[in-house]
């Protein structure tokens, strides 16, 4: 045989499920981070906690 499957063939239903897209992967979890009150204007350094009074890095005061 040539390893094609006849209409009538019931291989042909399981060759059909092979060749078939699979099912779209489900989205990650989980909520996008922002961390844009813990990042000092000045230079750019992401402190440890929010808010913050002064950097950590480089002192500057939080705007």
């Amino acid at each position: 045989m040539s390893g094609t499957a006849r209409p009538d063939d019931p291989d042909r239903e399981t060759a059909d499920r092979q060749t078939a897209d699979p099912a779209p992967a489900e989205p990650e979890g989980g909520e996008s981070a922002c961390w844009l009150d813990r990042v000092c204007a000045d230079c750019g350094a992401i402190q440890d906690t929010a808010p913050f009074a002064r950097c950590a890095r480089c002192g500057a005061p939080r705007e």
